[in-house]
């Protein structure tokens, strides 16, 4: 998809992608995630994003619901632990409804006093709800020992200690370090006049004074893990268990075979390999999958499932002789051209829905200044060869550093 950029004399960072569609999107990506969070700020970048819509200096919550919303409109946002968007999807004659609201609340939100109490307890209930939920927390948790407690490794949401911690002035401490032109995309899919665009972005983010520069941060190179096992006892029906490694950041030319090695594995597919072989051929399993995370410095791949306890050993035991045929054996030629025509199905499935592509272009614009098209990413794994997943296979795969965590 062609686009175009430009960055203001602000530092503000523009994307624009042009679409036929009735339907415009526009988004705000914010630099910041739960990573960028120091130790008393647990949960602030998450509890930030939700204040965005409980007032600015000159809107009330309920001013900033109605003002989209009665147009027909759909606002929303969400954390990760890197980003933070602020998107909508509007009537393309709403754009200047859309851009005057949302450059309002990225640039003025005022975090209320009364409405911060309020979310507090909205936050603490998700926290909880997602305590309930082991197959759920059990990825956190496996993050957090894998990067050894280091902020990436921390759970988007925060603790309920951390939540009740935040006060007014530390998430308006927050917004001013982050939450500014120079930190952000703002990026745009449909019928828009481009010059008009820049002109309402240089108004409502005018450049007063020259754009600091922004330090590099300098991190540590993450460690792996040494084959560990780590069990947690769990009052629960099922033994949930998380098998999985260091992998490759989002700018490693490796990331291609690993994603194809991925869905080979346990992909979305019913015929993955993992479930094949877990439910279709022996029962033991609802659920199996592989995943692959890259972040801008680092990645995580991982393989979960949940099982009856009396079958976790035998489950257990297939899973890492299934991984051991990766490490043994490469692909055949009929194997890889199989493997290669699914994942391109499933990304032709998946680039049908725009507001999946609007926020993936919007993420690779802000880590890369380049978004690959649907072209592209059938050329890049066209060009993936059995030998390219046989390296990758054995350097995430390998037993001697996979980790394993196991709620029991």
């Amino acid at each position: 998809m062609e686009y175009i950029t430009e960055i203001l004399p602000s530092g503000l960072k523009i994307a624009y992608f042009p679409d036929q569609s009735e339907v415009t999107y526009l988004g705000y990506g914010i630099g910041v995630g739960s990573r960028h969070e120091n130790n008393r700020e647990h949960g602030l970048a998450h509890f930030t994003e939700h204040m965005l819509f409980k007032g600015t200096g000159k809107r009330s919550a309920k001013q900033i619901i109605f003002r989209m919303e009665e147009v027909g409109a759909d606002l929303n946002a969400f954390t990760t632990k890197e980003e933070t968007f602020l998107y909508a999807a509007f009537s393309k004659r709403h754009l200047n409804r859309a851009m005057e609201l949302m450059s309002d609340i990225v640039l003025h939100s005022a975090y209320p006093e009364k409405e911060l109490q309020k979310e507090k307890e909205v936050i603490i209930d998700e926290i909880n709800s997602y305590k309930d939920t082991p197959a759920e927390l059990i990825y956190d948790e496996f993050e957090n020992l894998l990067f050894k407690g280091r902020p990436l490794g921390h759970n988007i949401l925060g603790t309920e200690q951390s939540v009740r911690r935040v006060q007014p002035a530390s998430g308006r401490q927050f917004l001013a370090k982050h939450y500014r032109p120079d930190n952000m995309l703002l990026f745009v899919m449909g019928q828009v006049d481009f010059e008009r665009l820049i002109e309402q972005a240089s108004y409502y983010f005018p450049s007063k004074d020259p754009v600091p520069r922004r330090e590099a941060v300098k991190r540590k190179p993450f460690v792996h893990p040494c084959g560990q096992t780590i069990r947690r006892r769990k009052d629960t029906y099922q033994h949930h268990t998380m098998i999985g490694n260091l992998a490759y950041a989002m700018n490693d030319k490796r990331r291609y075979a690993l994603s194809l090695m991925t869905n080979i594995l346990g992909g979305p597919g019913m015929n993955s390999q993992l479930n094949m072989l877990l439910r279709e051929e022996n029962g033991l399993v609802y659920n199996v999958e592989a995943g692959y995370t890259a972040y801008s410095d680092t990645g995580v791949f991982h393989i979960y499932y949940g099982c009856a306890k009396q079958n976790a050993a035998y489950t257990k035991k297939l899973v890492l002789e299934a991984l051991e045929q990766f490490i043994c054996r490469p692909l055949t030629e009929q194997e890889l051209t199989a493997a290669k025509q699914q994942l391109k199905g499933q990304l032709a499935i998946s680039n049908d829905n725009r507001e999946n592509v609007f926020l993936s272009m919007g993420k690779s614009l802000m880590h890369f200044e380049h978004f690959n098209s649907l072209p592209e990413l059938y050329l890049r794994i066209d060009s993936i060869t059995a030998d390219d997943i046989f390296e990758v296979a054995r350097e995430v795969l390998n037993p001697a550093r996979l980790l394993t965590l196991e709620y029991a």
